[in-house]
């Protein structure tokens, strides 16, 4: 007979201890999802995770369940979610769901963000029951082709730091949190300008390169800067892709660009607290 499930917080754990938990936790799910030690601590560091309010579930002293939660300010994300499939089906996602909610609104926070992909049905169900709102649709790109690159000197590689501090003085715009400027300048990469006006984001390990962002200054938009920008980047990196995390309402400059559309596309959802 099985013990009461327990929750713990992931501080208890490592970085690479809590990669294993957490590609175990989505064994079966819609996407097949594994990662490494590293790449975790690299990726949800740059997310601002929070290993105190992130949880771990365990069930006869064996971890069941994981909740990523990322923090700035008064907001928080579920960054990952994952149940093992034998916990599944029983509640305990509404449950688990429910205890950090109750959690966040405890530490003062305002609102609280997560994605799910469009497919996963089940997922989409429990977060509307819990009040969360579909906000946009976030989607991914691949380089169809590429021209042979000839270097011209229009792109000039400036320190990262330079791009997030541009975006982060714009007040009108709101990115994901992938996407966001806090997010981007922790993350390894390099960072492109083009005729001081257009900046991009690139991660170029491993391989294939990966846009993470462009930023256009508001006086240059309309003028196509990003179109420009995006075109070379595909001709310096063949294969240039993105995750799926650009908001949907970039797809027409992305497919004007030598761009095709993922078929993987993610809800961004929000729950007021």
């Amino acid at each position: 007979m099985h013990n009461k499930v327990m929750s713990n917080a992931a501080a208890n754990w490592n970085s690479y201890q809590l990669a294993e938990i957490l590609s175990h936790c989505f064994e079966g799910y819609l996407v097949p999802f594994t990662i490494d030690g590293e790449t975790f601590a690299s990726r949800f560091s740059a997310e601002d995770i929070s290993f105190n309010d992130s949880r771990v579930w365990t069930q006869d002293g064996e971890p069941k369940a994981l909740a990523i939660i990322t923090r700035r300010g008064q907001t928080s994300r579920l960054a990952a979610f994952a149940l093992r499939p034998e916990l599944r089906g029983q509640g305990f996602g509404k449950q688990f769901m429910q205890q950090l909610i109750d959690e966040a609104r405890a530490r003062g926070d305002k609102k609280m963000w997560l994605e799910v992909i469009v497919g996963n049905d089940g997922g989409l169900a429990l977060y509307e029951r819990m009040g969360f709102v579909r906000q946009q649709t976030l989607v991914g790109f691949n380089a169809v082709n590429s021209t042979l690159f000839t270097e011209t000197g229009e792109l000039q590689e400036i320190d990262p730091m330079v791009m997030a501090r541009k975006m982060m003085t714009d007040s009108r715009q709101r990115l994901p949190w992938l996407t966001a400027p806090e997010t981007l300048y922790k993350l390894p990469g390099k960072a492109y300008v083009l005729n001081d006006v257009a900046y991009a984001m690139v991660a170029t390990s491993p391989q294939p390169p990966r846009v993470r962002m462009l930023y256009v200054e508001p006086t240059a938009r309309g003028q196509g800067q990003a179109k420009k920008l995006l075109t070379l980047l595909r001709e310096r990196f063949p294969g240039i892709f993105t995750a799926t995390a650009i908001p949907e309402s970039f797809a027409p400059l992305f497919e004007s660009s030598g761009f095709r559309q993922d078929p993987c596309t993610q809800y961004e959802m929000l729950l007021n607290l």
